[in-house]
């Protein structure tokens, strides 16, 4: 195994057996209640900080070195539509934190354009498919 494949590893690991990790991320995912719905996948992904991902077929290609640690994304998956934002932190709460947070300004600047839910739903999948706002 790479010493990035053992990096990323110990990363999904603390995500998923770390008690505060795991706190801290169900207390970050509450923050996206009035935007979801009951079918509404909220996801927290650790991802390579050295690599690009290829959401086309969930490949890693190895860039240059990362300055940063960790290298988070937060996806919210609705049916055949997402929506994500990533960041980069030296601290694992840090980037899951800043992920979070870009997420939201995504969500809430489309609230703020349009007040239908039935609107609101259709901009996000729109957003999501990287599909200009009206």
């Amino acid at each position: 195994m790479s010493q990035d494949s053992d990096f990323l590893k110990n990363t999904l690991d603390l995500i998923e057996s770390d008690p505060e990790v795991k706190s801290f991320i169900y207390q970050q995912i509450l923050d996206f209640n009035p935007f979801v719905t009951p079918e509404t996948l909220v996801m927290v992904i650790a991802r390579d900080p050295n690599g690009v991902y290829n959401g086309s077929d969930d490949a890693y290609v190895a860039t240059e070195k990362s300055d940063y640690q960790f290298r988070i994304a937060v996806i919210l998956k609705n049916a055949d539509t997402s929506i994500e934002a990533e960041a980069y932190d030296d601290n694992i709460f840090g980037a899951i934190r800043l992920a979070k947070e870009t997420l939201l300004a995504r969500l809430i600047e489309i609230q703020n354009e349009i007040e239908n839910p039935k609107e609101r739903i259709l901009a996000i999948q729109q957003a999501s498919d990287n599909k200009p706002v009206h």
